[in-house]
């Protein structure tokens, strides 16, 4: 069952970080824009500063989106929010990473608008209680402003989704990548958990992750998830109107954007976005 979109001849567009491409990566700003865009769904990454405050920053470290240097978890928050979000981008003006709660009330005003929040604390890498507790905290907060409807969980740890479908007892729909080695090593059974799974077209060999050739997976990796109830979504690698329409003829259902004006637009003249 299809978890939002309803309608075979449509794809589902998420801005991807907001519209990174077009707008410094996770602010508000680039949020703003996305949703004025059109766009169905936001997506951005989870992390926690050394409080222990929720603040959305795609990187461990805050030295390639802003004028600061480090890792996010060693900055207390006043540190994070003193940071200029847009330093690297040319022409716009100073703004300080936004918390979630920022976010899930923008998200909150729009009320057709999806979320998708990929949780950036990794069980295997920064402990399963700090990885667990983000994901406790994300879920409080999504509560906390009526948005459990509207959202998805989102992680490469498939350890940390498998934590959130049985403590929550499948209550969120929740988003992997496949192949499944993406989840990392104790992944479980992915199939037991998962509502979507961005394809992502690459190849385990000698124990290590290698990128294969073309932004569009095969047929049959569209088919296995879609024989296990499994939504396939696209990641920003399909960029072109050639890739997005063998991406919906092969079974895509939403394409997560850097330039979701440029996705909507090639969307709308295939007759699959309003």
């Amino acid at each position: 069952m299809p978890l939002w979109n309803n309608d075979p001849n449509v794809m589902l567009v998420a801005g991807h970080r907001g519209a990174r491409r077009i707008r410094p990566e996770n602010t508000m700003t680039a949020f703003r824009y996305a949703i004025d865009a059109g766009v169905d769904m936001v997506e951005t990454d989870i992390r926690q500063t050394k409080d222990h405050q929720l603040v959305l920053m795609h990187d461990e470290r805050v030295d390639r989106t802003t004028d600061g240097t480090g890792r996010v978890r060693d900055l207390t928050f006043a540190d994070f929010r003193r940071l200029n979000a847009a330093a690297h981008d040319e022409g716009f003006a100073p703004e300080c990473p936004p918390t979630l709660e920022e976010l899930l009330e923008l998200v909150a005003a729009h009320p057709t608008m999806l979320v998708n929040l990929e949780l950036k604390e990794y069980p295997h890498v920064e402990g399963e209680e700090m990885a667990f507790d983000t994901a406790d905290k994300t879920v409080a907060l999504v509560e906390k402003y009526g948005l459990g409807d509207r959202v998805i969980l989102n992680s490469f740890s498939g350890k940390l989704l498998d934590y959130l479908a049985r403590k929550y007892d499948h209550c969120y729909p929740l988003h992997g990548f496949y192949p499944y080695f993406y989840l990392g090593p104790e992944h479980g059974d992915p199939e037991t958990y998962l509502d979507v799974a961005c394809l992502i077209h690459g190849a385990l060999e000698n124990g290590k992750i290698r990128s294969l050739d073309g932004p569009v997976c095969p047929q049959p990796w569209f088919d296995e998830l879609l024989s296990h109830n499994i939504e396939p979504w696209i990641g920003p690698g399909a960029k072109t109107y050639e890739d997005l329409e063998i991406c919906f003829s092969r079974g895509g259902r939403l394409i997560t954007s850097d330039n979701p004006v440029e996705t909507l637009e090639f969307l709308r003249r295939m007759g699959h976005h309003r």
